[in-house]
């Protein structure tokens, strides 16, 4: 009889690779705050432009898109393989949240992404391993990379989503607690109830737009 592959372990449980990529996001932040316009935004959007050029040619190039997969197999979910990947939609929601809002709302929004999303994903990750491992949760008994095998996201990733997305944004603004809190709250609403990569998109936006609404309206 043929053996059945050995169940996953935690450490490969967690989308490590993307989460990384979304942490390093913070750069990005950095750049809104430390640049002056209209360099910020251009900048943005030329780094935008060059990760969608080699997205597009992955999507458009066998030979290159199976290069991508061999050396990066746990960056690219199913879904992405023949579409725009969360890292190019995730540079076009830093380069319009640059555009659109003040410095300090694009960079905490951007942030928001940055460590909330990653704190979504891997609480949530774990949590659901250890669900597995109690038999509360049914196990797939494979190794497939969780990127291609992705369960739904879990309440206890949106709380931690919520978390780490009111601190950062608390430390942007330095204080005004209400209005993190607010921000932290938008942020995991967008994270729980936007499908796929495009919270990528939404996250940094509607974070930022939440700030701002504070700011002029609010204060």
């Amino acid at each position: 009889m043929p053996h059945s592959p050995p169940a996953r372990t935690w450490r490969e449980s967690v989308e490590w690779g993307r989460k990384a990529i979304h942490v390093s996001s913070t750069a990005l932040a950095v750049w809104v705050l430390s640049v002056p316009d209209p360099w910020t935004t251009a900048g943005l959007a030329t780094a935008t432009l060059f990760v969608m050029a080699v997205d597009l040619a992955r999507l458009r190039m066998k030979r290159w898109a199976l290069w991508f997969y061999r050396k990066f197999p746990l960056i690219f979910r199913r879904d992405e393989r023949h579409d725009l990947s969360g890292a190019s939609v995730m540079m076009i929601g830093a380069t319009l949240a640059s555009f659109l809002f003040p410095p300090a709302p694009a960079a905490a929004g951007i942030l928001c992404l940055a460590w909330g999303d990653s704190a979504a994903a891997v609480v949530g990750q774990a949590v659901s391993f250890r669900r597995r491992q109690l038999g509360l949760e049914r196990d797939d008994g494979t190794r497939a990379p969780v990127v291609i095998r992705r369960r739904g996201k879990t309440w206890v990733g949106t709380f931690a989503c919520f978390a780490a997305s009111t601190l950062v944004t608390a430390l942007v603004l330095r204080g005004e607690p209400a209005f993190a809190l607010a921000t932290g709250a938008v942020a995991a609403i967008m994270e729980r109830w936007t499908p796929g990569r495009w919270d990528n998109l939404t996250i940094p936006l509607a974070s930022a737009a939440a700030i701002q609404f504070c700011h002029t309206w609010l204060r």
